[in-house]
C-alpha cells in the first residue's frame, strides 16, 4: 500500500497545496485499500478541507459499490 504523500503527488507536490478539484483525481487513483487511509490523512493535515474530503470519499465509495 502506498503512503498518502506519495499518492497526492499526482495533483499537488505537497498536501499544503491540495485543492479542492484535486481530491477527485486522487481518490480515483487509489486502491480500495489506499482510499479511506488517504482520505482521513488529507482531513487530518488539511483541515480546511476536511468537509471536502468527507463528500469526495462518499462519492468515491458509492461508485465502488455501483451505486
Amino acid at each position: 500500500m502506498r503512503q498518502p504523500e506519495f499518492i497526492i503527488e499526482i495533483a499537488a507536490d505537497s498536501v499544503a497545496q491540495l485543492r479542492r478539484v484535486d481530491l477527485e483525481r486522487i481518490f480515483h487513483n487509489c486502491s480500495d485499500e489506499e482510499l479511506q487511509p488517504t482520505a482521513r490523512w488529507i482531513a487530518q493535515n488539511r483541515m480546511d478541507l476536511a468537509t471536502k474530503v468527507e463528500q469526495e470519499l462518499d462519492f468515491q465509495l458509492d461508485e465502488r459499490r455501483g451505486a
